[in-house]
């Protein structure tokens, strides 16, 4: 190799590891009060949106779809998949205090108000799955 390519490996290198330097382990987040999480909670399957906004989206999703490619695996089907997926795992942490055996309460969930709190972080992570794999 020569000497420029390897300065230049060396230089790629250095500012991967000062990247990957910024990584934390554990992101802490506030704490809440047992029982306050139900303030925060929004329904992730009944969102009230306007017809137009319902419109766009539906549009949108479409256009999504045709840019997914037919192959075995990474086509729209699994993005589906993977998004309902989604909607499932977060509806375990948007309703910590149900009395639902299934989601009993379990002190985790006062450190995820984040997203519980948040309508445009849930719809970011939802619309972050159902594109996870468009153009492969």
């Amino acid at each position: 190799a020569e000497p420029a390519d390897i300065q230049q490996l060396e230089s790629e290198y250095l500012a991967l590891r000062a990247s990957l330097d910024e990584v934390q382990d554990i992101v802490t987040l506030p704490r809440m009060k047992e029982g306050e999480s139900q303030v925060y909670q929004h329904d992730l399957l009944s969102p009230d949106l306007d017809s137009k906004v319902v419109g766009q989206l539906r549009s949108y999703v479409h256009q999504l779809s045709t840019m997914y490619q037919e192959n075995p695996f990474h086509n729209f089907q699994h993005a589906t998949h993977v998004t309902m997926s989604v909607v499932k795992l977060m509806s375990r942490i948007v309703a910590p205090d149900s009395t639902d055996q299934e989601t009993p309460h379990h002190p985790a969930h006062n450190f995820t108000y984040g997203i519980t709190s948040d309508p445009l972080t849930q719809f970011g992570v939802l619309l972050s799955a159902l594109i996870h794999d468009v153009d492969h």
